[in-house]
């Protein structure tokens, strides 16, 4: 697979902020309430997505008007996700498995969904590929991580 230097510029970032997440996540204060915390995160995170439009000379009326239903699934999305981790790493799920069985479940629905709604292909060869790397990274987190039981 060859990649342009804008997709491993891409894969990067969301590897970089996926372990940074995680980390964030499991690391907040139990004092404070996970949707206080998720609202300062957001607002954060708004100001900045906000600056970064600017800064990059896209942010405009024409802008505003042409988005849709998407922003408003997204943030149900991100909200859901967000929330989800936070109370789950609260409630004593594990770091180290929480987000290797979500990802993995994600994945799959994800193709099952880009072969029905976009009609993207899935080889034969692509099919193995995920299925022997899913098994060892379960293979390997089994017998080198302190994994609970998952049940």
């Amino acid at each position: 697979m060859n990649l342009t230097i804008t997709e491993l510029i891409s894969i990067a970032t969301i590897v970089a902020g996926g372990v940074l997440y995680h980390v964030a996540q499991k690391a907040t204060p139990h004092a404070v309430d996970p949707f206080l915390a998720l609202f300062i995160s957001f607002g954060l995170a708004s100001l900045t997505c906000l600056f970064l439009s600017f800064a990059r000379g896209h942010a405009s009326a024409a802008q505003l008007h042409a988005i849709n239903w998407t922003s408003f699934l997204l943030a149900a999305s991100l909200v859901a996700i967000e929330s989800g981790y936070l109370i789950g790493y609260r409630a004593g799920l594990q770091l180290n498995l929480t987000s290797f069985a979500c990802n993995n479940m994600i994945a799959i629905i994800l193709v099952v969904l880009g072969a029905v709604i976009y009609g993207e292909h899935l080889t034969l060869r692509n099919t193995a590929g995920a299925v022997r790397a899913s098994s060892r990274s379960q293979k390997y987190s089994s017998s080198r991580l302190p994994l609970g039981d998952v049940t």
